[in-house]
């Protein structure tokens, strides 16, 4: 893609920052809790989105709770992720994909962190979205094997989690293996060795980051580390490079 491509998926992450915001701040209870509805003063995550300048003070602006990450983090990390696809994508529908993905990764990062979970609802929609515009992509520029590549990676890195996640069940749960069917489309769809790439980049900064923790006493070998982040930052890594 052109740099004006480039410097528009840039620019996008401000104006999705009040959607990312809301989202965050909406789903991220423990398991088996309903997503919040309100803030403290009632005001529906529906009306943060366009009343106010969420991506300027991150906060509501009747009760000033800070809704989902902190000041500007969610834009800069959701500009940065569609520059970097911008950058790599080869048409205007794998870019849409890209864009999809990369508009429910990003809050699931931030949901994965605040609580160690990755809501269905969100899983779901980046998996279904994903792969159904690569598949548009695919018949418009007669590039069935990319599809094909992309189904298999996300049944390939799927099944890994999911197999990881009953032999070890403390360290990933079945939303990673969800997480990582939408990983495994948009990687099989660049290349078989994009895929490998972006698994094992995953599991790189997972284990650097777990060792680190160890190593500053802020976690046990028992403790759970939060792996969304890691494997939509391997996902990006991989295209990327």
């Amino acid at each position: 893609m052109t740099l004006s491509w480039i410097l528009t998926g840039a620019g996008a992450g401000p104006i999705a920052g009040p959607r990312i915001r809301a989202s965050v701040f909406s789903r991220s209870t423990d398991h088996g809790q309903p997503p919040r509805r309100a803030c403290a003063r009632e005001i529906l995550p529906d009306r943060w989105r366009w009343r106010s300048l969420l991506p300027v003070t991150g906060r509501c602006p009747s009760c000033r709770v800070r809704i989902g990450p902190y000041l500007l983090l969610a834009e800069l990390t959701a500009g940065f992720a569609l520059a970097v696809t911008a950058a790599r994508a080869s048409s205007a529908w794998e870019l849409a994909a890209l864009v999809w993905l990369v508009l429910l990764a990003v809050p699931l990062a931030f949901i994965d962190v605040a609580v160690h979970r990755l809501p269905d609802q969100l899983t779901a929609a980046a998996f279904g979205g994903t792969l159904g515009l690569l598949a548009v992509a695919a018949l418009t520029a007669h590039q069935p094997s990319h599809l094909g590549r992309a189904a298999i990676g996300a049944a390939a890195l799927a099944c890994l989690y999911l197999a990881l996640s009953v032999i070890r069940p403390g360290d990933m749960g079945l939303g990673d293996a969800k997480l990582a069917a939408s990983a495994g489309a948009a990687l099989g769809w660049t290349s078989w060795q994009v895929l490998v790439s972006g698994t094992v980049i995953a599991f790189a900064l997972a284990a650097v980051y777990g060792g680190a923790l160890l190593a500053l006493h802020r976690a046990t070998r028992t403790s759970q580390l939060p792996l969304g982040p890691f494997i939509i930052l391997g996902t990006l890594a991989a295209i990327a490079l």
